[in-house]
């Protein structure tokens, strides 16, 4: 089996999850819900609604932003997906609900992701909340900066 093929079984599985556990807390299940799990589920990026309701909207001309909005908002109160804070006007999804830390540009607003153990002493965060009586569920920290393209651009000399 290839690797894209591999990738898109464990989507289809996770959408095939995520759409019985929607019908079993009673959520109607209408094509443009499902297309938006599926468009969002098989992403490596942090999209916003808008981005997917814009690469929706040839295949479902009727859907609403707001079906977007409200299904995204869904994945996160199930725990499929986390509602990322970036330094931008629009709010951004994020479908890998794993710890990680997100690289946060300042300048083109991309969110990278940064495996937790590249994350260095984010477990003491964790630790830290515990002894105060928090039990943590999910970890995801930002660090705000400039990527190596956007850098590159402020570094570079201007040109008169």
């Amino acid at each position: 089996m290839a690797v894209g093929e591999a990738g898109r079984n464990r989507v289809e599985e996770r959408v095939s999850r995520i759409v019985q556990q929607l019908r079993a807390s009673g959520h109607r299940i209408t094509p443009q819900r499902v297309a938006i799990i599926r468009h969002f589920v098989g992403r490596t990026d942090h999209p916003s609604a808008e981005d997917i309701h814009t690469e929706l909207l040839a295949d479902y001309p009727m859907m609403a932003l707001s079906t977007v909005y409200g299904t995204l908002r869904l994945l996160a109160e199930m725990g499929e997906a986390v509602e990322v804070s970036p330094a931008t006007h629009e709010t951004r999804f994020d479908p890998d609900v794993g710890d990680h830390c997100h690289l946060t540009c300042l300048a083109c607003n991309r969110i990278m992701d940064l495996p937790m153990d590249a994350c260095v002493h984010a477990e003491d965060f964790a630790t830290a909340a515990q002894h105060q009586g928090f039990q943590p569920v999910r970890q995801v920290y930002q660090v705000f900066g400039y990527c190596a393209d956007c850098r590159r651009d402020r570094e570079a000399p201007s040109r008169a």
